[in-house]
């Protein structure tokens, strides 16, 4: 009884958000984001959770670099583009011909190969739920690597808003296959690489502190011989976005694949931390991006252990 509950509690959660996404989608995009600043001013004050995260977070990355004022706006800053980024996903259909061309400028494109694949990577940062679409609007091919959602109908609604024209998702679980496959179409797959991960994960630093990040892309990169790029989708004071490419990131190829994988990883951090520092208000602050993760340092230490021990004489490895 309470599992079904559990599911009918979710049912209503997701249909009211849907209905309210079509709303929002509905009205024009000044109202859009008026409602969301409006909704982000409450939610800060309103959820504890937010501004203890949030404030915890910016100390430990800019630690007394800045005063408790600057952090407490950048935080709200923080809370009203998450909100505005939720209020203007269901406008991705709209994300074509004059109205994309009036929203969104594009930077950087010709650092992109012309037909082949590449992989851009990014953060929750600016608008991120556009990048691709807007892209496809422009005449490139988008894959988005992507986590479903529990509920089906919302994750049916959210897919499907996602998917279009010269855009497909990728189911982030087991998703190393078809990537390499959309790559070889000549599609331009992009991975948010800013969050902690649950697994897959080497050590490194971001914003000079240690956590853990995703390996995935730059295997991925390193097998397929595919570019990587950053990319940032950053909102400026007049509403317009600026979606920029940066040159591709080198990566390290020492022949030492546990070494060259933490320096890659390591490189593609600090260039999302690059675009971070430029509007960091328009990040996810309320990430728990430090959080400790055990079981990853468990793991990593036992991979140097067998890595150690595959080593026969000074040297030499196996």
């Amino acid at each position: 009884m309470a599992r079904r509950g559990t599911r009918l509690r979710r049912r209503v959660i997701a249909s009211i958000t849907i209905f309210l996404a079509k709303v929002l989608g509905a009205i024009p995009l000044s109202w859009t984001r008026g409602f969301a600043r409006g909704a982000a001013r409450v939610i800060y004050h309103v959820v504890p959770r937010v501004r203890k995260t949030g404030m915890a977070n910016l100390k430990l990355a800019f630690g007394d670099g800045l005063t408790d004022t600057e952090r407490k706006r950048i935080l709200k800053e923080a809370v009203e583009n998450m909100v505005i980024v939720a209020a203007e996903f269901p406008r991705i259909p709209q994300l074509k011909g004059d109205f994309l061309r009036d929203q969104v400028t594009v930077r950087g494109l010709k650092h992109l190969p012309a037909e082949n694949g590449c992989f851009v990577i990014g953060a929750h940062l600016g608008n991120w739920e556009w990048m691709a679409p807007a892209m496809a609007g422009f005449g490139r091919k988008a894959a988005e690597v992507v986590r479903p959602l529990d509920d089906p109908l919302l994750e049916a609604y959210v897919d499907g808003t996602r998917r279009g024209d010269n855009v497909c998702t990728i189911p982030k679980d087991q998703a190393g296959r078809e990537i390499v496959e959309r790559l070889k179409e000549g599609y331009m797959v992009g991975i948010l690489v800013d969050q902690s991960p649950t697994s897959n994960g080497v050590p490194v630093r971001f914003f000079g502190q240690p956590c853990w990040a995703t390996i995935g892309p730059v295997v991925l990169a390193l097998r397929s011989h595919a570019p990587v790029h950053a990319v940032s989708m950053l909102r400026g004071p007049n509403g317009r976005y600026t979606i920029e490419f940066t040159p591709e990131i080198p990566m390290a190829q020492t022949g030492n694949m546990r070494e060259d994988i933490v320096e890659n990883v390591q490189r593609c951090q600090d260039a999302i931390e690059a675009t971070i520092h430029e509007r960091p208000g328009q990040w996810l602050w309320l990430h728990r991006r430090w959080k400790a993760r055990p079981h990853l340092e468990k793991e990593w230490n036992e991979r140097i252990a067998r890595d150690e021990s595959r080593v026969q004489g000074p040297g030499f490895r196996v």
